[in-house]
């Protein structure tokens, strides 16, 4: 185009576009590192004998003997806390228990002291008897047990003695059962013998209906004028004499014995074939020769 710049300038603008962009320049290349040399320096070294570090025989024993002491004094704290807390549980579990499950078995005259004792007890170990022997844990401790135990032992035989007493029972069915069965398995026991069942079953059931009746008139604040191991032993000495005849083993069946055999007969010869008789007979002498002297009277 004629007489303008304008597109001239765009003509420069387009060969800028096209001229491709100049490559960059390879960066140079590291320049190598210079290797260093090591030096060793060598120092001598002196060994010398070395004393050994420790304690000696006298200290260690002594050490020992300190050791055992504090296992001692440990042992000792750990029973003296032992006793405390015992002494401790049992004012509490009594004092609850006297108004729980040992009250139907305590009367009032035995419950108000205890109570004040128990009370009294509190009151001393949070006060004086913080830090005290264990003996003296161990007395305070024993002087309650010595006042409850009565009261803990009638609750104890009434807790007992209704499974005794069944038991007696159950044994007592059970050997009259027997006495009175016609059981074939039964059927070898002689008379005398389920007389003697018989006779310890009337017993047994006699003693232990006075017994029940003794225990119905006793009140639970006393004690037991039965005791449960009474009753026990009774069912034992019924067992001991009533179950060595009851299981008495059947005796074994007698065996014949068996008739002796009869001795075997002697064999007959048999009879010769008709053949055979010629063979069977001795030869006849031969007659004497003619001619041969004769013996003449």
């Amino acid at each position: 185009p004629a007489g303008g710049e304008a597109p001239a300038e765009g003509a420069e603008a387009a060969d800028a576009e096209a001229a491709p962009e100049p490559e960059p320049a390879p960066a140079p290349a590291p320049a190598e590192e210079k290797k260093r040399s090591k030096k060793v320096k060598r120092i001598p070294v002196t060994v010398s004998e070395a004393k050994s570090v420790g304690m000696s025989a006298q200290e260690l024993m002594e050490a020992q003997e300190e050791e055992g002491k504090m296992a001692i004094e440990d042992k000792r704290i750990k029973e003296k806390a032992d006793a405390m807390n015992q002494l401790e549980e049992t004012i509490y579990s009594m004092r609850d228990k006297l108004s729980t499950s040992l009250s139907a078995f305590s009367t009032e005259d035995e419950k108000s002291p205890l109570m004040a004792l128990l009370t009294s007890l509190e009151d001393w170990l949070y006060e004086d008897g913080m830090d005290v022997e264990k003996s003296v844990y161990d007395a305070k401790y024993a002087e309650i047990m010595d006042k409850c135990g009565p009261i803990e032992a009638r609750a104890r035989e009434a807790d007992l003695r209704p499974d005794a007493i069944g038991e007696l029972r159950k044994a007592l069915a059970r050997f009259s059962e027997f006495v009175g069965s016609s059981d074939e398995a039964y059927a070898h026991i002689e008379a005398d013998d389920k007389a003697k069942v018989a006779a310890e079953v009337e017993a047994a059931t006699a003693w232990l209906s006075e017994a029940e009746a003794k225990l119905a008139a006793s009140p639970a604040t006393a004690d037991a004028p039965i005791k449960s191991a009474e009753i026990t032993a009774k069912a034992s000495a019924l067992e001991g004499v009533c179950n060595p005849i009851m299981r008495k083993p059947k005796p074994a069946p007698k065996v014949e014995a068996a008739p002796p055999s009869p001795a075997p007969a002697e064999a007959e010869p048999a009879p010769a074939a008709e053949g055979d008789d010629a063979a069977a007979e001795p030869a006849a002498a031969p007659p004497p020769p003619a001619g041969a002297d004769m013996d003449v009277d």
